[in-house]
Order: structure tokens, then sequence, then C-alpha cells
């Protein structure tokens, strides 16, 4: 069926999402509903938030229920970042030892190490030649100065308990990180805007990793004046966790708003010299 002067006819809403006028109800070239939908008012109609499902079809998603992955990216993190320890000369807390490693395998499982791993204090457990028994130490190289530990000091009861929560947490993390990033995989595949959830799940990321250096570094300082060693670490990974959640929840937040707001930021063209010659 054609309109006037030969243009289509089509069946449209009686308010379209962008101006009045423009295929809707007030579009002279097009058949639109003369008033509401019969239901309330966002029920299949211009004002839906999400499309309306075909029968035995689930509705599509936004994505946002998929993306809680703040607290897992938080704690997750902390097993693969190096977490600076401000004020020692390039040395930082992990997880994995750097440089040299026994062909067995490294009998350590803290980490607190210069890129190269020739600096480092390590949380050890086996035959100490200071106490001449199997026992929790510290070895330490080049770090005395800075952490004030001696090669091959006794951790205690604090440092048995430190190691086994590195050894679990070196596993655990990364078991995280992988159900971090699958959930938010899933996000996106379900995601009615596919970009505006990449985009989040992007932003989250990179917040994470800045926020687990950033605060992780900070709770590594304060850790290291209440404790050297023990306590660097264990202010080191709180603060990774805290600022790797807070990181994500931010900056996945932060883009969520930036793109709606370039989406739906709408800009009326203005007129040349002759529409407006034209305009009554």
């Amino acid at each position: 069926m054609a309109g006037p002067f030969g243009a289509p006819l089509s069946t449209a809403p009686p308010r379209s999402p962008g101006p009045l006028g423009f295929n809707d109800a007030g579009d002279p070239n097009v058949r639109a509903w003369p008033g509401p939908t019969p239901g309330a008012t966002g029920i299949a109609d211009a004002a839906a938030l999400q499309q309306v499902a075909s029968p035995g079809e689930a509705a599509p998603q936004d994505g946002s229920a998929m993306s809680g992955s703040a607290p897992i990216a938080g704690i997750g993190l902390s097993a693969v970042v190096r977490i600076p320890v401000p004020n020692t000369g390039g040395l930082a807390i992990e997880l994995s030892p750097r440089g040299w490693v026994p062909k067995g395998g490294s009998t350590s499982t803290l980490f607190i190490q210069d890129i190269t791993g020739k600096r480092h204090l390590r949380l050890d457990h086996g035959f100490n030649v200071k106490t001449n028994t199997i026992d929790y130490h510290w070895n330490q190289k080049g770090t005395f100065k800075e952490l004030g530990i001696a090669d091959h000091a006794p951790a205690g009861a604090k440092g048995k308990a430190l190691y086994n929560v590195a050894k679990v947490g070196r596993i655990a993390g990364r078991a995280l990180l992988v159900v971090g990033v699958a959930l938010d995989v899933l996000s996106i595949v379900q995601a009615r805007k596919r970009w505006r959830q990449v985009a989040k799940v992007l932003a989250g990321w990179g917040g994470a990793w800045v926020g687990c250096k950033v605060v992780g570094a900070a709770g590594a300082a304060g850790g290291t004046f209440i404790e050297p060693g023990g306590g660097t670490a264990v202010g080191g990974f709180v603060g990774c966790a805290v600022g790797g959640g807070l990181g994500y929840f931010g900056s996945s937040l932060a883009a969520e708003t930036l793109y709606d707001w370039v989406e739906e930021t709408w800009f009326e063209p203005v007129p040349t010299s002759t529409e407006a010659w034209s305009m009554p």
C-alpha cells in the first residue's frame, strides 16, 4: 500500500524513540498505531527496554546479570600480578619464583623479589642450617637492607600459616581467574547490546589490574611498617584483592555509563538555508 506521493506505508508505533514525526504517528508517510498500546507503557511498544522474545525463546539480556566478576577479579589477580613493594628498589610480591629454579621445583611458596629473581626474600619449608632442623624459614639474598630479615631466619607459626595460604592461593587464584573470564565471556554472548558489554568487561579487567597494583602497593607498604616479610605479603595481597575488586566495579560502571551517553545523545541537525526559508 502506498501513501502520499507514492511513499510506502509501514506499521510503526505511536511514538518512536526519536523525534516526534519520524516513523511514528506524527509522520504523514507511515501507517502507525493511533495511540499507546493496550497494555502498560513499555510493554511491546517504543518504550520497551528490551526486545520481545518469540514463543519458546528466552528474552535477550543486557549482560549485566553475568558480569559480577569484581570480587573474583580482585582475589584472582593476586595470584598472577606483581604487587610492588614501595621503597625497596624494585621488589614485588609474587607466588611464583623468578630466575633459576631447582629441577624438582622450588620448596618456597611466597616470593618478594626483583624482576630477575636475584634479589629475593622467599618463604621456604625444608632443612634450616641455622636451626639444624626442618622448619618454616625465610631465605634471603640482597634484601636485608630493605626488609631486615636475615637469611634462614625462622618464620614460626605465622610463617607456616602464610606458607600454606600462599600455596593454596596460587592454584585457587588462577582457577578464580578462569571462572571470572568465563562468566564475562558468557555475559558478552548473552548481551543484547554486545559491544556495550565488551567495553564494560574490558574496562573492568583493566581497572582491576591497575587497582590491584596501586592499592596492593599501598597495602604492602603498610604491612612492611607493621612487620616486614609476613606483614608485607599480607598487606599486599589484601590491598590487591580490595583494589582489584573496586577497580573492576568502578571501571566497568564508567565504561557502561560512557557508552550509554554516547549511544543515547542525539544532536538535532542545523537546517540549511533552503530549509530555513521553507519553514512556517
